[in-house]
């Protein structure tokens, strides 16, 4: 699967009987389910990052790369970057159900667009359509804020676009 997304024993079982581990400290937490478990999020691995933590009364979830799959012919059309992006979309409400948020509490959007790349002929006005359209499907008035910035490349070769989003979600 082209969207990346990295997260151990001692898990316990909550009311729902379903797998969950939290680690707490100095009111900032960060928990992993059965959806999410530890061994597929970054949070043991050498980068040491977590898929989604919750501070106070928001919660920050780490960027998810749109990409090509590896197997795949470049560059992808529209419509594999538009699976690509509700995956993504998936993996990312996936993470903020941990922290109890949703897609719909997004207050703050930033993507990272790749410019002049061979994974797709998309231009970057393109790739955001696409993105605030599958958005807009989760998404409640009033909008979030959104920024969108264009580099050069991402941490995965074959990334397009990495999506990161803050969430307001009081506890």
């Amino acid at each position: 699967m082209a969207a990346v997304l990295f997260v151990s024993a001692g898990a316990s079982a909550d009311e729902h009987g379903a797998g969950k581990r939290v680690i707490e400290r100095d009111g900032r937490s960060v928990t992993f389910t059965d959806e999410v478990p530890v061994e597929h999020t970054g949070y043991d691995s050498p980068w040491h990052f977590s898929h989604a933590i919750r501070a106070g009364d928001f919660v920050y979830v780490s960027g998810v790369i749109i990409g090509a799959r590896h197997d795949e012919e470049l560059p992808i059309s529209k419509e594999r970057f538009r699976e690509e992006t509700e995956t993504v979309f998936e993996i990312i409400d996936r993470c903020l159900n941990t922290a109890d948020a949703s897609l719909e509490d997004v207050v703050k959007i930033n993507t990272f667009h790749v410019l002049d790349g061979e994974t797709t002929k998309l231009t970057i006005d393109q790739q955001a359509l696409v993105i605030a359209e599958t958005r807009a499907r989760y998404g409640v008035e009033p909008h979030p804020a959104w920024t969108a910035v264009g580099t050069t490349g991402l941490f995965s070769p074959r990334g397009i676009v990495e999506i990161e989003v803050v969430v307001y979600a009081p506890e």
